[in-house]
Order: structure tokens, then sequence, then C-alpha cells
């Protein structure tokens, strides 16, 4: 089980998501939330301290030691995960990318280091479920597990399924969840954009807020 980051923020549940994500996922690499509530001196924007304060000093440590991306061999391709794209946590790739910025997620760079060129790319941060193939190169966007901005307000994921050497078959799925319950831990918390936390989770719909 893989985590492409985004633990904390905007929701209010982060210390529990972090205890979750620490006791559930084999693997877990940081996303643009992650590294703002972590180190805000990383970040191009700041969070909230509201967010720091609820996940606590551990849990802020541990997000602040999350790898940039996370890299394993599935039916013969190397599958590369990160959050955003290949160079930053804060960069963002969006689907219909030009086959420069296309074909640039695949390769090494500074943020994920000297490793080989991948052939399957999966991310997170658009939270909007989709597959773009070119080349014979899959690059795959989960959507999210907690905040579907694609219009379909439920939870997002996606299976890797091995199916033998060269059979890697890939399959989005959606699960509906209680979104009232969790606006309801929202409210009790005060937690911060709280309207605006509302608005997605009802809409599956990005809302501008800062």
């Amino acid at each position: 089980m893989w985590c492409g980051g985004d633990l904390v923020g905007k929701g209010p549940r982060g210390r529990a998501v972090v205890e979750l994500a620490r006791e559930a996922c084999d693997v877990v690499v940081r996303g643009n939330w992650d590294e703002a509530v972590a180190d805000p001196s990383a970040a191009p924007w700041s969070a909230p301290e509201w967010y720091r304060d609820e996940v606590g000093p551990e849990g802020v440590a541990w997000l602040g030691a999350l790898p940039f991306h996370h890299d394993a061999q599935l039916a013969g391709h190397r599958v590369r995960l990160f959050h955003a794209s290949s160079t930053s946590v804060h960069h963002r790739v969006r689907w219909g990318a030009d086959d420069a910025t296309f074909d640039a997620m695949f390769r090494a760079t500074d943020a994920t280091g000297p490793v080989g060129d991948a052939d399957v790319v999966v991310y997170g941060d658009l939270h909007d479920q989709w597959l773009d193939v070119r080349r014979g190169r899959r690059l795959l966007n989960t959507g999210s597990a907690g905040n579907a901005l694609d219009g379909d307000p439920t939870a997002a994921y996606v299976l890797l399924d091995d199916d033998g050497p060269g059979r890697l078959t890939v399959r989005f799925v959606r699960v509906p969840y209680d979104v009232d319950a969790e606006i309801d831990v929202a409210r009790d918390m005060r937690s911060p954009f709280l309207e605006h936390w509302i608005e997605e989770l009802r809409t599956g719909q990005y809302q501008r807020r800062i």
C-alpha cells in the first residue's frame, strides 16, 4: 500500500491520518502540504500553525522525514511514485501536458537523485483520476482519498495489478464515504478554511481560497 502524500492540510484530522499511514502504508512520500506543515521555510506558501499544533511534534518530525519519491519493479516495469512532479512537490503537471512535460515526468532530476527512467509514473496532487499513455509509458493520477476535485465527491484510489511479465493493469476505484460526518468533525475542531473545505467535500470541485 502506497500513499502519495498530502496527509495533512485542509482537512481536520492530520494526526489521525499520520497515525493510520504509519500503521497501514508500506510507502509514504512527501506532499506539498506535508512539506509546508513540517518545514514552512521550504514551501512557497505558509500553512496555518493550526495544522502543526494538531499533528503534534512527533507527527511533524515524521512528515519532515518523508522521502520525495519511491521506485519499485512491478510486472517488469519501473514504477515511480511522487506527489506532484519529478522536480518538486509544488510543481503541478496537469492532464494533457505537452510532450516535453510528459517525458520529463519519467526522468531523473535533482529531486529524485540518480535513478533510471521510469516506465510508469503515479502521482496525486491534482486530486483528479486519469491515465495518459504515450509512446509505451503511462502517467496516471490517483485522485484523492479524502478530497476529490474531479466533480465526483467520493474517495479515490488506484490498484496496480501484476499480471505477469510486461503485463501491468491499472484499475481506478471510487468509494462513497460519509462526507457530512467529516464536516461535523471539521466544525467541532474549528479547522482552517472551513467553508472552503465543506464546499469541496460536497461538490468535488476545487474552491480557490488563499
